[in-house]
Order: C-alpha cells, then sequence, then structure tokens
C-alpha cells in the first residue's frame, strides 16, 4: 500500500532535507523536464489505490534498481493523475539521489497544484539548495513566498535571477508584484514595463499588475487601459476585479457590478463592492450592498454579516463622533 503524501512529506522528505541541505552540489539543473507545468486545473488526489485495484500497478520499491526507473515511474503517474503515487516514486528516487533538483521540484510542483504551499515550498527550497543557479526554481519558490507574505524572501530570490537573467519576464513582473505589495508603486511600474519588454512577456499577466500598480498610485486612466488591453487578451479574474475597484472609486456601482459577475455570483459580487465602498469610508452605501448581498446569497453569507456589522460600527462611530449643533 502506498503511503499518504502528507505522511510520505514527514516521514521521508524532511530528514532529505537535511541530507540535500549538507552535501548537495550547487551544479545547475541539465535534464530538460520541465519544471514550469501549469497545474492550477490539477483534481483534487484521491486515495491511493490498492494493489487488489490496480492490476497494472508499478514495481514495488524492493525492485526498483536505479533513481531513474523510479523517476520514469513518477512521471508516468503524474501523466496518470495519480499524484500520491507519482509522489511516492519520487521519494523512492530520492532516497538514492537526494540532490535531484528537479525531482524535488516536481515534488514542489505537485503539491503547489494540491494547494499543499507548506509542502511545495519545502520541496522547492530543496530543489533550490541543490541548483541555486536554476532559474525556474528560483522563479517557482519566489512565488510560493509571496502567496506566504514573505515579500523579502520573494524579492531576494527575484534579484538573484535577475543577476545573472536580467530579461526574464518572471522575475521582472515578480520584483513588480513585490513592490505594489511593499507600497512603492513607482519602481513597480518600472519592473513591470521591462517585463513587457523583455523575452516573450506574459503580456496578459504583467498588464493586470501594471494596472493594479497604477490604480493604486491613482492614475486611473492609466490603469483602466492596461486592465483592458490585459482583458483583450485573455480572461484574467484579477483584471475583472481590478477593474471593478476602479469603477467603485469613480462611483460607478452599475459597471463594477457587470465586471465582478464575469468571475463571481451576485451575492459574492455585492460583498466586494460593499468592502470597497467601507474601505473608502462609504459605510452607509456600503451597508447597502452587504444587505444586498445577504439577500442575494442561497444559504446564510457570514463574511457579508459580519462586514454589514463593521459597516453598522464605523457608522455608529462616526456619527458619535460628529459634531453636536
Amino acid at each position: 500500500m502506498r503511503s499518504k503524501p502528507h505522511i510520505y512529506l514527514i516521514v521521508a522528505l524532511v530528514p532529505l532535507l537535511a541530507v540535500a541541505m549538507g552535501g548537495c552540489t550547487s551544479s545547475a539543473v541539465t535534464r530538460k523536464t520541465s519544471i514550469a507545468t501549469p497545474l492550477a486545473s490539477t483534481p483534487a488526489p484521491s486515495a491511493a489505490p490498492s494493489a487488489a485495484a490496480s492490476p497494472a500497478q508499478p514495481a514495488h520499491v524492493d525492485e526498483i534498481k536505479s533513481p531513474a526507473e523510479a523517476i520514469q515511474l513518477g512521471d508516468s503517474a503524474w501523466a496518470a493523475n495519480q499524484l500520491d503515487r507519482a509522489v511516492y516514486d519520487y521519494v523512492m528516487a530520492l532516497e538514492r539521489a537526494p540532490d535531484d533538483a528537479v525531482t524535488l521540484a516536481k515534488i514542489g510542483a505537485i503539491e503547489e497544484g494540491r494547494g499543499n504551499d507548506v509542502l511545495a515550498i519545502r520541496a522547492f527550497e530543496m530543489a533550490h539548495v541543490a541548483a541555486p543557479a536554476e532559474p525556474r526554481i528560483a522563479e517557482r519558490l519566489a512565488s510560493l513566498y509571496l502567496k506566504q507574505a514573505k515579500f523579502d524572501g520573494a524579492a531576494a530570490l527575484y534579484a538573484q535571477v535577475l543577476a545573472t537573467h536580467p530579461t526574464r519576464t518572471r522575475s521582472l513582473d515578480g520584483m513588480g508584484q513585490v513592490c505594489i505589495l511593499r507600497g512603492d508603486y513607482r519602481q513597480s511600474i518600472l519592473y513591470l514595463d521591462q517585463a513587457l519588454r523583455a523575452d516573450q512577456p506574459d503580456a496578459a499577466a504583467v498588464l493586470t499588475h501594471r494596472g493594479y500598480a497604477k490604480l493604486l498610485s491613482n492614475d486611473l486612466p492609466g490603469a483602466e487601459a492596461d486592465l483592458r488591453s490585459a482583458l483583450a487578451l485573455g480572461p484574467e479574474p484579477d483584471a475583472w476585479r481590478y477593474l471593478a475597484n476602479l469603477q467603485v472609486r469613480r462611483h460607478d456601482t452599475a459597471a463594477a457590478l457587470e465586471s465582478l459577475l464575469k468571475i463571481m455570483d451576485t451575492a459574492h459580487a455585492y460583498n466586494e463592492i460593499g468592502v470597497l465602498l467601507m474601505n473608502m469610508h462609504e459605510y452607509r452605501e456600503s451597508e447597502q450592498y452587504f444587505t444586498k448581498a445577504l439577500s442575494a446569497s442561497a444559504s446564510w453569507y457570514a463574511e457579508a454579516q459580519d462586514n454589514l456589522s463593521l459597516a453598522d460600527e464605523h457608522l455608529n462611530t462616526k456619527v458619535r463622533s460628529a459634531p453636536a449643533e
């Protein structure tokens, strides 16, 4: 019976971390296996199949003769979406070759796709130690750091990549996002400008990020131009969300609702507009949208109720602090 992913990483991968960090080489990855495989649509894993239920099960660990064989079995399992099995085989390979950065990165990619960001970070950190000069690994790790609000760690990794690969779009875009999160919108826009001029840019994503930086710096015309350009290139959920933010700032809540309905249901759209209005200190208007969200929801909408209470509290505080006539 195959072990489950959470158990395998605690029991098998954590000891390998010490091995990899203590004795791995710093040579760059030379394998051709892609570590940037998009996994956003990977379905949730199911329980690992038993031998009885799967007559075509790969060789038992004792029968695996080499890391290459274990990796081949893992690749086949990954291609078949048997993710528990793939991870298990990769760990078997790493027991024999713990400094194999590509295999570590494959584990990280699988876990990131399953939403296990802590485990993904552990695997990508090990991969980065094994191959510090490999930019794709550094960028995947930096992206995960951003999701965990580890801005300094992400910035250091992107800067490391740009020191030797100054035109890598992903790192330029990543530094732009770091600067947004740090509130340095001018510097963010400079990085994102470079990203658009770099090799093979993901123009829709970069324009979305630059549009957001312009929105936060109160350049509303520039922000709208970027966000609409991004949406003309492809479906970008964040671009719709940022465009709605812009439209609320212009007090065009009807347009904002239309934008948000592209990516969410009515109840959530009303709630999001309410949050934007509350952030603008327009508490009475925000109360109206939180009330609409509660009415539109098919079940109890706790977040909208909490937001309604918060808006009411702000409104009452504002009334109490108003000077008496």
